[in-house]
């Protein structure tokens, strides 16, 4: 049988004549007969019995329902899945983020969109920059968010919002002047620091050496967080993107933004070549939202 055969069967079978069944399919009374005559001749047997106006089913009939509801039951399935990934209600997104965005921000967000649209799956993995990128050109990743990319051939941007470098510390270990700590007061001072990591070390290099400032680096790691978690049990300070800082509730730990502000964007990627998902695009958009309402010092 025909998709359209099937259909047909369907709505003669549950509705009991052909006048409902054209009303419910908002089709002509001759086109659901002429469908369904079609269908027994293809078959090669009667599926309906007319007795007093009603069409009634017989034994082949009852039998080939079992498996036409099944198969209808898919269809409406299909359509529905069909219809919400055109509204970008459903659908899978694979997202690859720095790993201070995972933290706090991402969860959030991807919690907050499965709750309005609970057919959407994610797969979320955590890299470096230079991870990031291959993950994007080997299309292991639908979006990519990173702090301060440079504009790259071949990858689209879009931009989610801002941060600025901060100084995380215990209590009185910096000099805070109208809620800053100048870089120039840090100068010589012993920290956690990052190894290169990316355009967000590269920017924090560049504005020390442009201010002439020289930290000590007594203890190098490979993550912003493993460095705070480094100064919460004693081990100096650390200068850190905004995120990092905000993330946690370390009572005797501070977090001061710098003087004069290093500021970096956060920005979304994507392969250029392939423009996102309807699901894409509306969780992104969701992410800005949440990025901005808790992702701000």
């Amino acid at each position: 049988m025909r998709l359209r055969q099937i259909e047909i069967f369907h709505a003669v079978y549950s509705c009991g004549s052909v006048t409902m069944a054209a009303e419910y399919l908002n089709v002509s009374q001759p086109s659901v007969s002429k469908v369904l005559r079609n269908a027994e001749d293809t078959l090669g047997y009667k599926l309906f019995d007319r007795i007093k106006g009603k069409m009634v089913p017989t034994a082949e009939a009852h039998a080939l329902f079992e498996d036409v509801k099944g198969i209808y039951d898919q269809l409406g399935a299909l359509q529905n899945r069909a219809n919400n990934l055109k509204l970008g209600r459903s659908g899978h997104v694979r997202i690859a983020v720095m790993p201070a965005l995972g933290l706090d921000v991402l969860p959030r967000a991807i919690a907050g969109f499965r709750q309005k649209h609970p057919d959407v799956t994610f797969d979320v993995s955590t890299a470096h920059f230079s991870e990031i990128l291959s993950s994007i050109r080997e299309q292991n990743c639908d979006i990519a968010i990173a702090f301060n990319p440079p504009a790259l051939a071949g990858i689209a941007r879009h931009p989610v919002g801002r941060g600025e470098f901060v100084c995380v510390h215990q209590a009185g270990d910096v000099p805070i002047r109208e809620g800053r700590v100048s870089l120039a007061a840090l100068n010589e001072r012993e920290v956690v620091g990052i190894r290169s990591s990316g355009p967000l070390s590269q920017l924090l290099a560049a504005h020390l050496q442009n201010s002439q400032v020289q930290l000590q680096s007594v203890v190098s790691v490979q993550t912003y967080y493993i460095a705070k978690n480094l100064v919460g049990f004693g081990c100096g300070i650390a200068l850190v993107d905004h995120l990092t800082a905000l993330a946690g509730s370390e009572p005797a730990l501070e977090r001061t933004p710098l003087e004069p502000a290093i500021p970096y964007e956060v920005v979304a990627l994507s392969d250029e070549g392939r423009p996102l998902s309807r699901v894409c695009a509306n969780f992104l958009r969701h992410f800005r939202e949440v990025y901005a309402e808790v992702g701000t010092l």
